[in-house]
């Protein structure tokens, strides 16, 4: 199947791909180049809901070793920004 890029850059989804992969206006795709690829793929939003209501369970429930700062040259414990970040959950 072949589509056609206008000159503003724009593709159009052919109707049986949309209906097939249950796209409607308004759905965010995230783009990604593989080699000489273009990849499309329809953002999970129910991954990042969950993703958001882990980042505030950890922001409120982690234990203390996580979220202390370290003291002196103790680097036993790692900051929590450290950790976010990590996690990749950092606002940053």
């Amino acid at each position: 199947m072949a589509v056609t890029i206008d000159k503003y850059g724009r593709v159009l989804i052919p109707k049986e791909v949309r209906n097939r992969m249950g796209l409607k206006p308004g759905t965010t795709l995230d783009i990604a180049v593989r080699g000489d690829e273009i990849v499309l793929k329809p953002r999970d939003v129910d991954l990042e809901k969950r993703v958001e209501g882990l980042e505030e369970f950890l922001e409120r429930e982690a234990p203390k070793a996580f979220v202390n700062p370290t003291y002196r040259d103790d680097s036993k414990w790692f900051s929590r920004d450290y950790c976010l970040r990590k996690l990749g959950l950092s606002r940053e």
